[in-house]
């Protein structure tokens, strides 16, 4: 309630007046002040019009970036009031994030990751049809190792009745004897060779390997007559 009627007092009132948002015995207070008041009045005419003209603008619509934030700004606030009510949905939506975050972390790599592993695939595809599958890797026994020599599978039931000799053998990859020869500067008969090659042409041998593959090999090998026993413990020589 005004207590005091003045110019003062009563012009802060007119806004409110003009709406007539006052108490009726403010109002009729300001009336009888106006009546009597020519300046009051006159700023209330002047209120009025700016009230009028305020209300006859245009109206501006809301921009529809500046919406869609507002809407994202509301949907992120009333989605973390709930998380802070619900617990096992605020764990849930950690892991999201996480998962989310890791992903984001992982992008750069995907692209250079798969070029490598299709240039791979590619690389493999044209050597594929190189490679080949030995009928032997098929059996129970696999070979081991880079590299093994020749072997005596079976020693020929005859003997050799010639000297001590020490002496070169050649067998090639399906275990066979090529060719063999004594060591440089024994002294060994026509008699003796020819013994020596049937003695040989009696016995079997296993191929050497390497990598896995039978292949050509030489290897010395010593006939010592005190035990009747072939020493195959010399210096190997391999093609």
């Amino acid at each position: 309630m005004i207590e005091e009627l003045s110019c003062k007092t009563v012009r802060p009132t007119l806004w409110d007046y003009s709406a007539r948002s006052l108490d009726q015995v403010d109002l009729d207070a300001i009336e009888s002040h106006l009546d009597s008041c020519r300046e009051c009045d006159r700023y209330l005419t002047d209120m009025s019009s700016m009230r009028n003209g305020f209300r006859h603008l245009p109206a501006q619509s809301v921009p529809p970036i500046l919406q869609t934030k507002l809407q994202v700004l509301a949907s992120r606030e009333r989605s973390r009031l709930l998380l802070r009510l619900n617990p096992g949905a605020w764990l849930r939506d950690m892991m999201d994030r996480a998962l989310i975050s890791f992903d984001r972390f992982l992008r750069p790599y995907a692209v250079p990751a798969t070029g490598g592993l299709l240039a791979s695939c590619l690389c493999f595809s044209l050597i594929a049809h190189t490679l080949q599958l030995r009928p032997y890797l098929l059996g129970e026994d696999m070979p081991i190792g880079l590299f093994s020599e020749v072997t005596i599978d079976d020693v020929s039931p005859f003997s050799f009745s010639g000297q001590d000799v020490t002496f070169e053998v050649s067998v090639d990859a399906q275990g066979k004897v090529t060719d063999f020869s004594p060591l440089p500067g024994a002294a060994t008969t026509p008699a003796q060779m020819e013994e020596l090659g049937g003695w040989l042409l009696y016995s079997t041998f296993s191929p050497a390997i390497r990598s896995g593959q039978p292949i050509a090999s030489r290897r010395l090998f010593a006939i010592h007559h005190i035990r009747y026993q072939i020493d195959s413990r010399g210096i190997p020589h391999r093609d």
